[in-house]
């Protein structure tokens, strides 16, 4: 991670050096190891460096290369030394481990084709000072973020919504139409509105490449990557089970491997689930490989207070950390502390959250006391693996007639499954009474993308929307610490491989995730990798809003200006008087959020 911002802008006087300034400050979180400028009349260019490599400050803080390049990025390049000889042979010289030196290389001899040269995540503005055109893009999946503000005079950009914001050029406004959607529908974070007039989402997996006053005037973005996805139909069989266990494994090793490149101690989040237990055994693999006595730095969330137990993972967090003797970092929310530090949430969050994200929010404070600075996370997983009950009607609408009753009885075993897999099955003799045609027009009502679809292109759905959304809360919080988050299983090798394995061996037998209980099974821990009932970073929201911060909560949204504006304040009130269920806490949590991000 880094922070980048700057202003391209169709006249020589839009910004100052104190305006670049006070922009780059706003990011110093991004990057607290220096910063640089880059400015010309019509464009400034500001940067916040996060050094995992230890470069001296000269080779940090640069941001011309090749005597040809102005560069500023956000991300990691993990593929930096298999790039770096590649171009060598070509004749490039690289005397450190810089992203922008390497980036403005693989441009400089490929073009916007060097994108499909990245394994990386990444959010990046390169200027050309011979064509005097801009080259902007973000990643494949929407890992790092990039906002900007545009009119036919300015293009103002930054990795956060306060980088834009710390000009003075932009007013803070609400964006009506986005938060009325957000209090509906909750967050998002993939489409370009966001919760701020005028400020927009650079889309992921595009590029603009361009003049000034192309940008200025109607800017055109290109998108250059889609996911291809198997859409066919095969049957489960257990020698091919074998052999796509080992592809992903590999894959997946190595995809842990090149993320935990760097010179400074790298750890992991530790859930207690499957998929960040799967990232720490193989963390564990490659420190075992390298020879290393370092012990691996494991980082979670508990809860042991009476009343919150419901959300605690502790029992299964010890059967990895026992299993593969590391090290066990762990933290519970100091419920009196929950009203201030969740004002510093949202602080990094900007874009009002789903909830108050105190559990990611505690796990990045633990690494930041331990002094570690990146940490691998599991993000992406459920949504490439099916691990979520709701990909279970998909799939049972793809089977035939025989395999779906034998697939139906085993999932409905499963605790919290029963629901999807009831409505697969009155799906289907909605379908026998209806006839095909009756069914697909019906059902495509009820759903808008349609359910028998092929899983795979439901996943691909999952991976294109919500997780990016995921991925949105996975960076904001953890760069609110000043710590980097590096996630395995969105390496594009693995998502790509992921997306062509049948959907028969994602689920399969009852069991959601089955690959990759499969591929970990003798690794992990029995009740790791055959566990039913996995939580995913669960809060006690419900019972922290009816205990001791209810009075809280009810005083921030009563005394909302916005929610008057929004003219929400009487049935927020409402609210109040009846039982705070799971339902309530949560339309209350989205207007607390909503709140505090126009309250400063």
């Amino acid at each position: 991670m880094s922070g980048i911002t700057g202003i391209i802008s169709a006249s020589s006087d839009t910004a100052s050096q104190t305006t670049l300034q006070a922009m780059t400050d706003s990011l110093a979180h991004r990057g607290p190891d220096g910063e640089g400028h880059f400015i010309t009349s019509h464009f400034v260019l500001g940067y916040r460096n996060f050094d995992v490599y230890g470069l001296v400050p000269d080779q940090a803080q640069a941001m011309l290369h090749l005597d040809r390049y102005a560069v500023a990025i956000d991300g990691r390049i993990y593929n930096m030394p298999e790039l770096q000889d590649e171009l060598r042979d070509y004749g490039y010289e690289f005397d450190s481990a810089s992203d922008g030196l390497l980036l403005a290389a693989a441009y400089d001899k490929w073009g916007v084709d060097c994108l499909h040269k990245l394994n990386a995540d990444w959010a990046f503005v390169l200027y050309d000072t011979q064509t005097a055109q801009y080259f902007i893009s973000r990643d494949r999946f929407g890992l790092r973020p990039l906002y900007y503000y545009t009119d036919p005079e300015k293009f103002i950009f930054g990795s956060e919504v306060k980088a834009i914001y710390a000009s003075r050029l932009v007013a803070k406004v609400p964006n009506e139409t986005y938060l009325q959607t957000y209090l509906e529908k909750g967050p998002n974070e993939y489409d370009s509105p966001t919760a701020f007039a005028g400020v927009l989402r650079f889309p992921f997996a595009h590029y603009f490449l361009g003049t000034h006053e192309q940008l200025l005037s109607a800017p055109q973005f290109t998108r250059y990557w889609d996911l291809q996805v198997n859409v066919a139909r095969e049957k489960f069989c257990p020698a091919k089970a074998k052999d796509y266990a080992k592809q992903y494994y590999d894959l997946f090793a190595d995809a842990v491997r090149v993320r935990m490149r760097g010179n400074v101690q790298v750890g992991a989040a530790l859930s207690g689930g499957l998929d960040s237990s799967s990232i720490v055994y193989l963390m564990n693999e490659e420190l075992k490989k390298q020879g290393s006595s370092e012990r691996l730095q494991t980082f979670s969330s508990v809860y042991k207070t009476p009343g919150t137990e419901h959300c605690d993972e502790s029992e299964f967090i010890k059967l990895v950390v026992d299993e593969l003797d590391v090290a066990s970092n762990q933290i519970e929310p100091d419920v009196k502390a929950i009203p201030a530090e969740h004002v510093k949430m949202i602080w990094a969050m900007e874009n009002p959250p789903e909830s108050t994200c105190m559990s990611g929010w505690h796990t990045f404070m633990k690494a930041k006391q331990c002094g570690v600075k990146v940490v691998l996370e599991g993000q992406g997983a459920d949504e490439q693996l099916a691990g979520y009950f709701s990909y279970i009607p998909a799939y049972l609408m793809s089977l035939s007639l025989i395999d779906f009753y034998k697939e139906f009885f085993k999932f409905m075993s499963i605790p919290g499954a029963r629901k999807q897999t009831l409505a697969s099955f009155l799906m289907l003799h909605y379908r026998a009474v209806f006839g095909e045609s009756i069914y697909r027009a019906t059902f495509e009502k009820i759903k808008k993308r349609s359910a028998i679809e092929e899983l795979n292109k439901e996943l691909k759905n999952s991976i294109e929307h919500g997780l990016v959304t995921l991925m949105h809360y996975s960076d904001h919080v953890s760069t609110g610490h000043s710590i980097e988050s590096r996630m395995p299983f969105m390496d594009y090798r693995l998502v790509q491989y992921l997306a062509t394995v049948p959907a028969s061996y994602k689920l399969h037998n009852g069991w959601t995730k089955y690959l990759a209980r499969q591929t970990f099974s003798g690794k992990l821990p029995h009740g790791i990798c055959w566990r039913k009932d996995k939580m995913g970073w669960p809060i006690p929201e419900e019972h922290w809003f009816n205990g001791e911060h209810k009075d809280w909560i009810e005083k921030q949204l009563l005394s909302s200006e916005l929610l008057t504006q929004l003219e929400l304040l009487e049935e927020t009130r409402r609210m109040f008087t009846q039982n705070l269920d799971k339902t309530t806490v949560l339309k209350l949590v989205r207007r607390l959020n909503m709140t505090k991000v126009f309250s400063s």
